[in-house]
């Protein structure tokens, strides 16, 4: 499983308008939504003593997170990931599932999942995992074709109770969890970002160091 680096960074509108602009530019956007935007909506699980909340808010360097994905609230492509996280590198495993097969994941006997799906289902089971919060927001996603480098601005964060309803209707509104001048920049590299990526990217902003997770937990706490 392959390993890539993840910085995140806290850029005001105005800086994001500008390297918005920048990567318009010089890298592509993604293939997916209208000009590589779209709205990103997680199911995000923990156990009951909340083990990745705590992990994340303690600044531990190691910790795993499970959850369910959708893109602009469809039912044609849900995924269930595993995100790991090692300092600033990041794996994941994800697989496909239907939306009928969410309820599921709590359930210790249902057998609904293909085999790579179980092996993830199985560990969250172990875990005794349960939903945790509804993270949402709307993503602009650049790539480069040249690299492995990817450039992502999430604007709109919001959190709301964990109902796997929320995941598939835009009427589910959340709670703001930034000011509205607040954007996340994410720059995602495998072993070496490219010269040009760091002077694109190149603002004067501060890293963000707790995750979205923990940024919308912390809201119902």
């Amino acid at each position: 499983m392959a390993s890539r680096h993840e910085e995140k960074y806290i850029i005001d509108y105005r800086q994001y308008l500008m390297l918005k602009q920048r990567a318009m530019q010089l890298l592509t956007p993604d293939e997916h939504g209208d000009l590589g935007s779209y709205v990103i909506t997680s199911l995000y699980y923990d156990d009951p003593f909340d083990h990745a909340l705590d992990e994340k808010l303690d600044g531990l360097p190691e910790h795993s997170k499970f959850r369910v994905r959708t893109y602009d609230y469809s039912e044609s492509y849900i995924k269930l990931e595993r995100k790991d996280k090692f300092g600033i590198l990041t794996q994941k495993q994800d697989v496909r599932i239907a939306r009928e097969q969410i309820p599921a994941l709590e359930m210790p006997c249902a057998d609904l999942f293909d085999r790579e799906g179980e092996a993830l289902v199985a560990q969250m089971r172990a875990a005794a995992l349960r939903p945790a919060v509804i993270v949402r927001y709307r993503r602009d996603a650049f790539y480069h074709a040249g690299s492995d480098f990817r450039l992502t601005f999430d604007l709109e964060l919001e959190a709301s109770m964990p109902e796997i309803a929320a995941l598939f209707d835009p009427a589910y509104k959340g709670v703001p969890v930034l000011d509205g001048n607040s954007v996340i920049m994410e720059i995602k590299y495998g072993d070496r970002i490219p010269s040009f990526a760091r002077k694109l990217t190149n603002v004067n902003c501060k890293q963000l160091s707790v995750s979205k997770y923990a940024l919308c937990r912390e809201i119902f706490l």
